[in-house]
């Protein structure tokens, strides 16, 4: 080996460990990383930190060619370089990333390290040359990266100054104009055509391009042109330097979008003013930008955290009208949906705090699904209750058809939870529906501290007694409802009931399906009563809301369909009344559901909690 070639030698083994040195720092101060608390515990930031390691060891790796390179290997530096850029690019982005997102000081302090040395690496990186610039000059990758050999980030410099890409087919006007940059710590990038021009702005987005406008292949006005036409593109400013004394051509050029016009030799004050005030002008429209971006952004996170209590039309009021969060209200014609668990009193006591939040969740989310399918509004959840408006904060003709669709599906979507709830082992559950169409107030209520939207009046009262009168698996709705439907509904049982606080009796409507074009239809039970082998006799004290009343009745238990039992009272039973069972140690509930035609005496109780003793006590009665 002759003198030249180990001189050679030692100075590619030179340069391959003064790249290999920063890397083999950034892959250090990644391992003390994955040390600190505040990322191990992060599943997403370690992955980030891992990524930047691996792209370290990558380059190490990569680096090794090096030893292999020759004087004339500039097509293979140039392809390294293109390799070694791309990996380096993942550390930067990672650590960016990571920068925003973590809060710790000592982790920000060594990811700002990995950006130095990220920094220091690209700086070797560009200073690496195999001695030949002529042939450099000729390969087709090296050309691609030669415009990049100015403004190369120092060390000692905390951020990227802007870039300017010079572009000029002549090789003085456009190293004098990037000297006159640099000393203003500008980053330079070059380009001696206008098809260069056009591929270095689509892939670096300089900050602002000086353009000559006579150019062999394609001249400044085409250059002008094709940036006009391109989204991207039009928006770098673009400041035309020439030559050419000509104010016709300068008006063309600013009518073709060019920002400036400067004529050729320009004086390093002018020139410096007018960069700076056509920074300074994209700077503001970039803020812009970036403001309506982040104004999206915001919007974007209204939706997804107020969307989980508010439905999306509230939302979307409250972003587009002015008066979104005004208190007041507007009469509006509503029907109104409410929906509560059967017995979930009694079985909440059964259940561990975490238990019961579960099942509420397993019904909560099911139930919202069904509702925003139908486009219904949640006004609100109270305990295990969901009060649902069709028609405000927006109205349509189909209100009334889309609630009474809404409530089918979500009775069949009951069999769904109670699938989930038995793999949670929880209890299965059963869901009464009230349905009431008619006049409310809707608007914010409340006060300027806290408000909500809601809709409040007669009808809201209402709509609750009919969901009070319904049992597990139930749909009752008012007269206003079935009467303002205009699709065909499959109706049940009519029963009239005097409700509380509503003065004349109410004939409720039971639902049993929904025709096109929702097609929806319960399954009905069928009717197998089984008569009792022995006599038993129950103690029913009627309920007054939440409590006890002091009427009592004796009812005989003469036949049984799952929860429902057929009894003879011994005087006339109100209909539709909750009524407490009291021969039993814990507390046992039922509803009056229905009356023998033939008897005012004969009713039947539909089950809606029940105890251990009270289930033995049937079983015994009944089982053969």
């Amino acid at each position: 080996m002759s003198n030249r070639d180990r001189i050679f030698k030692a100075y590619l083994d030179d340069q391959r460990q003064s790249l290999q040195a920063p890397l083999g720092s950034v892959e250090a101060f990644t391992e003390s990383l994955l040390e600190l608390p505040v990322i191990s515990s992060s599943s997403e930031m370690k992955a980030d930190v891992k990524k930047i390691a691996k792209a370290a060891v990558t380059m190490i790796k990569m680096l090794e060619s090096i030893s292999a390179f020759s004087a004339d290997s500039q097509t293979e530096l140039s392809r390294l370089r293109h390799d070694l850029r791309n990996a380096i690019g993942l550390v930067d982005g990672y650590g960016d990333m990571l920068l925003e997102d973590c809060e710790d000081d000592e982790a920000a302090e060594y990811i700002r390290q990995i950006r130095h040395q990220s920094r220091l690496f690209q700086g070797r990186l560009e200073q690496f040359k195999l001695g030949d610039d002529d042939k450099a000059a000729s390969d087709p990758i090296a050309a691609i990266f030669k415009s990049f050999k100015r403004g190369i980030i120092r060390d000692d410099q905390e951020h990227m100054a802007a870039s300017i890409l010079v572009v000029d087919d002549n090789d003085s006007s456009r190293d004098l104009l990037a000297h006159q940059l640099q000393r203003q710590n500008y980053m330079v990038i070059e380009a001696a055509s206008g098809e260069r021009c056009l591929e270095i702005m689509r892939s670096a987005q300089p900050d602002l391009v000086l353009l000559d406008l006579v150019m062999p292949d394609m001249n400044g006005y085409e250059v002008l042109q094709v940036i006009r036409n391109d989204e991207a593109l039009r928006r770098i400013p673009v400041v035309v330097v020439s030559g050419m004394q000509d104010e016709e051509g300068a008006v063309r050029c600013i009518d073709a979008g060019a920002s400036d016009y400067l004529l050729k030799p320009v004086n390093a004050t002018l020139l410096k003013a007018r960069i700076r005030a056509s920074l300074e002008a994209k700077g503001w429209r970039d803020r812009e930008r970036e403001y309506l971006a982040e104004l999206e952004k915001s919007q974007r996170f209204i939706r997804k955290i107020f969307g989980r209590y508010l439905s999306d039309e509230i939302v979307q009021r409250l972003l587009d009208d002015n008066d979104g969060l005004q208190l007041g209200g507007e009469l509006r014609q509503v029907t109104i949906l409410m929906a509560d668990i059967r017995g979930f009193s009694a079985l909440s006591q059964q259940l561990g705090p975490e238990q019961c939040v579960k099942l509420l969740n397993n019904y909560f989310a099911a139930m919202t699904e069904v509702v925003q399918r139908f486009r219904g509004t949640v006004d609100e959840f109270v305990g295990d209750g969901i009060l649902v408006i069709f028609g405000a904060p927006l109205s349509d003709k189909d209100d009334c058809d889309r609630a009474i669709a809404c409530a089918v599906a979500m009775q069949l979507a009951i069999k769904d939870v109670n699938a989930r709830n038995r793999a949670d082992n929880l209890p299965e559950i059963a869901m009464g529906i009230g349905l009431n169409t008619g006049d409310v107030v809707a608007g914010n209520v409340g006060s300027e501290i806290r408000s909500k939207y809601g809709v409040v009046g007669h009808n809201v009262n209402l709509t609750g007694r009919i969901e009070s009168c319904t049992v597990g698996g139930q749909i009752l709705a008012s007269p206003a409802t079935i009467a303002a439907a205009s699709t065909q509904v499959l109706s049940g049982d009519k029963v009239t009931v005097s409700l509380k606080g509503m003065g004349d009796a109410v004939a409720l409507t039971e639902i049993l399906g929904v025709g096109m074009p929702y097609d929806l239809v319960l399954p009905q039970p069928v009717d197998e009563w089984q008569v009792s082998k022995d006599q038993i006799q129950l103690q029913l004290t009627l309920m007054a809301g939440k409590q006890t009343a002091s009427k009592q009745y004796v009812v005989h238990v003469d036949a049984r369909s799952g929860d429902r039992l057929r009894v003879t009272s011994t005087e006339p039973l109100p209909m539709l009344v909750d009524v407490s069972i009291d021969d039993f140690d814990a507390a046992c509930y039922a509803k009056v559901t229905a009356q023998s035609a033939d008897s005012e005496f004969e009713y039947v109780l539909t089950l809606t909690s029940t105890s251990s003793d009270l289930q033995s006590a049937l079983k015994g009665a009944f089982d053969e």
